[in-house]
């Protein structure tokens, strides 16, 4: 990663403000990642926020579940759902904020559409190939793209005009990126991480998501994450459209078909994440 960390050095002054991490997201995270923790000191953390509150409610009455019953307390979603996917709940919370906070509507949506369906896709991948944490790639496929949240959010002229580079001259969202700034969200997701303190195995993912082929460590989820990616391009779920090489099908021994099967298995939850967190 020194490549990109050199870069992101060299963006820094010119990106503009973080946004941190809201105190009660960071205080439920800490405590999820605490096996002592019990869920009634997670419950009072995570009624601190009413928006938050009424998100996991939503979430744990939803489709995804398809309980028989109302869902209307955060202890027994937290039980419902367990304290890994409570986990992936808070990112993607925390990442569709991120994504919200400014530029057009359809910039916003496409932008979530992605990382979420890049979220899913990745999970069902990781359940295939029988990956023991899948909610952990989950929450790495959320955050791949996090940096043109941040882009959208300090430089929405320009990220407009970075848009317009890919729609008409079909630009990659990369070399768009440079024209315009002369850096890309790979160095600026790659700092944010840095700021919210997410483990050396979620950089690596955002760090190699546009060149696997460079990766030479052993994190099964970079190589994952990136085809999660290109698959979330392939449905059409971002500005970019599908021109790559699926690298990663030998490295995850999967084939052409078997990754289109894993994608018509993932579009139903795709579906339902979009319909729960709008």
């Amino acid at each position: 990663m020194k490549g990109v960390m050199e870069k992101a050095r060299n963006a820094a002054g010119r990106v503009g403000d973080f946004p941190p991490i809201p105190t009660v997201i960071l205080e439920s995270i800490k405590l999820l990642n605490d096996p002592s923790a019990t869920v009634k000191t997670i419950q009072e953390q995570i009624l601190l926020d009413q928006s938050l509150t009424a998100f996991i409610l939503k979430v744990a009455n939803s489709a995804l579940y398809g309980l028989m019953r109302e869902v209307t307390t955060v202890s027994y979603a937290i039980n419902l759902m367990g304290y890994n996917t409570t986990k992936s709940i808070l990112t993607a919370y925390l990442s569709k904020n991120l994504y919200s906070a400014r530029g057009g509507k359809l910039i916003q949506n496409v932008l979530w559409r992605h990382s979420i369906s890049t979220a899913v896709l990745g999970k069902t991948m990781a359940e295939h190939l029988e990956m023991t944490n899948p909610e952990e790639v989950f929450i790495a496929g959320l955050l791949h793209d996090i940096g043109k949240g941040v882009l959208l959010k300090n430089k929405t002229a320009e990220f407009e005009k970075i848009v317009q580079l890919i729609y008409n001259d079909k630009k990659t969202s990369i070399q768009a990126e440079q024209e315009v700034l002369g850096f890309t969200h790979v160095e600026v997701g790659y700092l944010l991480m840095q700021n919210w303190r997410f483990s050396e195995r979620i950089m690596e993912t955002l760090v190699y998501h546009h060149n696997i082929l460079e990766y030479r460590g052993d994190n099964l989820m970079a190589p994952v994450v990136s085809l999660a990616n290109k698959s979330s391009h392939r449905l059409d779920y971002s500005f970019d459209k599908p021109g790559f090489q699926l690298t990663e099908l030998p490295v995850l021994q999967l084939t052409e078909k078997t990754l289109a099967e894993i994608e018509e298995e993932a579009e139903e939850e795709i579906k339902n994440y979009l319909e729960v967190f709008g």
